[in-house]
């Protein structure tokens, strides 16, 4: 339980467009709660809620409150409080400028969906090998699923390295604009009384090590504008591909569902406008018919990716308003939401920037279906427990 040794109640306005209207300490920090204007809408309340975690260390939580429209964040204690509010002040003065309309539904599941749901109670108690043991199952499962889901749509398997150059994500401009997320490679220089002061101990990693031409995969999808660069297609090219990705999260918002190291399968797929359009629909139509015949209830909406800078809002604006992303999010048993996959139609923004073109010679449009599998596994431990018996016959028939 949180002791409150000090409350420091504030009326004072904060230059910047929030107001410092309590500052507590606890056993776990400094506790701050920042009023924010009402005109604030609450997609923007999120984005600065989202910057605020990738803009300042320590911080080790941040909730939303909507009435009024609050900022409640926990950060440690040494921290100042008055500069955390300067920083708070400027995220929202830079979001007030910006236009964002909030994420449209496209469907939801319904107390009328067919599901393929064992009538069993859950166990009340759960052996964590047991539950170790299903978590390996499920993953290899829900990779089958969606490879047979690819094979479907005749993808051709491909399987990429954890590392890709850093020239090849400059042109997607990943870390331009999501810098936050990226994890980059270091590396030690291969001379010999360098790595001999490592072995005798003279030297520190901190003093040699040096940036390399690397970083972790955010996502896999970037390897096949790599692959295909200066290509003309001869029609449409789906491809299907499995591995680990790697996103820099702060500390405070991991648990099963967001981890700094997660695997992927991805479906993409490159070609002519129309066929691309068509492919992120139709695979978007079959996942939605696994997700309701496993039990699960969501929505499918529109979404963003996770832009950092502020200048960028009008690309965050455009992807809602053109439909460039999908995401099916999934409802938790306990409470709350998880994305667990995403389908992405990019236009010829990608195959433009890496010269790969249609049969007509035109930039190639390109998209992908991403799923995130230790979040499929984890909903299914939470919707239907570790026993796989008690697991729908959909997914017990990749059970392997």
């Amino acid at each position: 339980m949180d002791v409150v040794s000090e409350v420091l109640e504030m009326d004072s306005e904060i230059d910047g467009g929030a107001d410092l209207t309590e500052s507590r300490l606890t056993r776990r920090g400094s506790v701050d709660r920042f009023r924010l204007p009402d005109t604030l809408p609450l997609p923007l309340v999120q984005v600065v809620a989202d910057r605020l975690t990738y803009s300042v260390e320590g911080i080790g939580g941040i909730r939303i409150d909507t009435e009024p429209p609050e900022l409640v964040v926990t950060h440690e204690g040494g921290r100042s409080t008055e500069k955390l509010a300067e920083l708070v002040g400027e995220l929202v003065d830079e979001s007030m400028r910006t236009r964002l309309r909030g994420s449209r539904v496209i469907r939801r599941t319904g107390p009328d969906d067919p599901r393929q749901v064992p009538d069993h109670p859950r166990p009340r108690r759960v052996d964590p090998d047991d539950a170790a043991t299903a978590r390996s199952v499920l993953h290899r499962a829900f990779d089958l699923m969606f490879l047979d889901v690819g094979r479907e749509f005749a993808a051709a398997e491909r399987r990429y390295p954890a590392l890709i150059e850093l020239e090849v994500m400059d042109r997607c401009r990943y870390i331009a604009l999501f810098p936050q997320n990226a994890y980059l490679v270091d590396e030690f220089p291969h001379q010999r009384d360098l790595l001999g002061r490592m072995r005798d101990g003279t030297a520190h990693p901190e003093q040699l090590r040096r940036p390399s031409r690397f970083m972790l995969n955010p996502a896999l999808c970037f390897h096949v504008y790599a692959e295909f660069q200066g290509n003309r297609l001869d029609g449409t090219t789906v491809l299907t591909t499995t591995g680990e990705c790697f996103r820099h999260e702060a500390p405070w918002r991991l648990d099963a569902f967001r981890l700094p190291s997660f695997t992927m399968r991805e479906i993409p797929f490159l070609g002519p406008a129309a066929d691309v359009d068509l492919l992120r629909d139709s695979l978007l139509e079959r996942v939605w018919e696994l997700f309701v015949g496993l039990g699960f209830q969501g929505r499918v909406e529109t979404a963003t990716d996770p832009f950092y800078y502020s200048e960028d809002s009008a690309i965050r604006q455009h992807q809602l308003l053109a439909n460039v992303k999908y995401e099916l999010v999934a409802d938790r048993p306990g409470g709350g939401t998880a994305a667990i996959a995403s389908f992405n139609n990019v236009g010829d923004s990608l195959c433009r920037q890496f010269e790969v073109v249609d049969p007509q010679g035109r930039p190639a449009h390109s998209g992908c279906a991403a799923f995130g599998i230790d979040r499929w596994a984890e909903l299914t431990l939470e919707h239907h427990g570790w026993q796989r018996e008690r697991w729908p016959a959909l997914l017990r028939h990749y059970c392997r």
